[in-house]
């Protein structure tokens, strides 16, 4: 049986923009995963395709006088709800929100309105171009599991995230591994990079089952 990837898109893009820039990576992950590329809640009087998952003010971080956020919350309850996922992709503000997903799945006690009817299996992430959201309630909720393999991604030309905001988020991640390229703000899918991702799923798929395969014996 295939894996179920979610891949959740940044700042100024949709499902559409991160799936026309991956192609690469899809296809090498073909035989052994679909990668479910989702779109945020709707933006309300803005005009065009970007959805993102909460407001920024400076310096990367969350507006406090924006509901965007709840409007996120209430999304991933009812996303969570119809459809289970064993690893995630997330780019830029989609990583920012892939290590927040994480830690509201492990802890959903921390985020009022945040009611999943689903269990998620979730064996792996990686991250690219990340970085960690210091406002509240986004630094409250933060306890990533320790032991799930993460993957994170850093170009230090980077324009949009500083390298040091990514390896920020990276050290929040107990058993992580972090990987240099140099294809500016974006999932690297140039070269060996497609393999290199492949390698690095199937041998998280492989770790957790056997984890799973020692508790049991």
């Amino acid at each position: 049986m295939k894996l179920n990837i979610l891949v959740i898109h940044g700042y100024v893009q949709s499902a559409a923009t991160v799936a026309a820039n991956t192609v690469a990576l899809r296809e090498e992950l073909a035989d052994i995963a679909t990668l479910h590329y989702v779109d945020g809640p709707p933006m309300q009087g803005v005009r065009g395709d970007s959805r993102p998952w909460w407001i920024l003010g400076g310096g990367l971080e969350h507006d406090p006088s924006s509901r965007r956020w709840e409007e996120s919350i209430k999304w991933w309850s009812e996303e969570l709800s119809k459809n289970q996922y064993d690893g995630v992709i997330g780019l830029s503000q989609g990583s920012a929100m892939t290590g927040l997903l994480l830690s509201m799945i492990s802890n959903p006690e921390r985020v009022p309105g945040f009611h999943p009817q689903l269990s998620q299996p979730i064996k792996f992430a990686i991250l690219c171009s990340g970085f960690v959201s210091h406002n509240s309630p986004h630094k409250e909720i933060y306890g990533i599991p320790e032991n799930l393999p993460t993957l994170h991604t850093v170009d230090d030309n980077d324009y949009v995230v500083p390298a040091a905001r990514t390896v920020e988020l990276k050290n929040l991640c107990k058993t992580s591994v972090l990987m240099k390229h140099n294809e500016g703000h974006s999932v690297p899918v140039r070269g060996q990079w497609p393999k290199f991702f492949r390698d690095f799923i199937l041998n998280a798929v492989n770790i957790d089952a056997h984890h799973k395969n020692a508790h049991s014996a």
